[in-house]
């Protein structure tokens, strides 16, 4: 993308930034199972079940906000998911039972992370790139989510 104008280079960093957020903190819930366990007591098992849970919710949720965002925006989508991640990981701490455990890390936080995921970047991306500059960015876009892992994981346990 060397001679790519600047508005190019903002969205691809934009949504990079983006996923890296949304990975990052996906793939560093596993650091968080003991300390949940201890500040909950519900059990390594109700913890891998909700995350679980998570795993699939975030799949199923990528085509549905995709349908969304085709039909408002991808903007407003990845605001939605902004919050809805938001929320499921802010309200996690305070709860103490498997059923809330599922419903904030397995259903909340985990669609939020859907609406931000690579799906939903790469196809707002594309509707304004190129097709010359679209490979070039979807590898861009997704070393983003492989960096925000690299960055989250020693952040949060620091």
């Amino acid at each position: 993308m060397s001679g790519a104008r600047p508005a190019y280079w903002g969205l691809v960093l934009a949504a990079s930034a983006i996923l890296m957020i949304t990975m990052g903190v996906r793939q560093s819930l596993g650091l968080y199972v003991s300390p949940i366990n201890s500040a909950t007591g519900v059990g390594i098992v109700a913890i891998s079940f909700a995350l679980a849970i998570g795993q699939f919710v975030w799949g199923a949720a990528q085509p549905l906000f995709g349908m969304l965002a085709d039909r408002v925006g991808n903007a407003r989508v990845v605001v939605i998911g902004a919050v809805l991640l938001a929320l499921g990981l802010a309200a996690t701490p305070f709860v103490d039972s498997t059923l809330g455990l599922a419903l904030c890390l397995g259903v909340v936080s985990a669609a939020g992370a859907g609406a931000g995921s690579f799906s939903i970047l790469i196809g707002a991306a594309a509707k304004r790139l190129p097709a010359e500059r679209r490979a070039f960015a979807s590898g861009f876009i997704n070393a983003g989510g492989s960096f925000g892992q690299f960055v989250f994981a020693p952040l949060s346990q620091a």
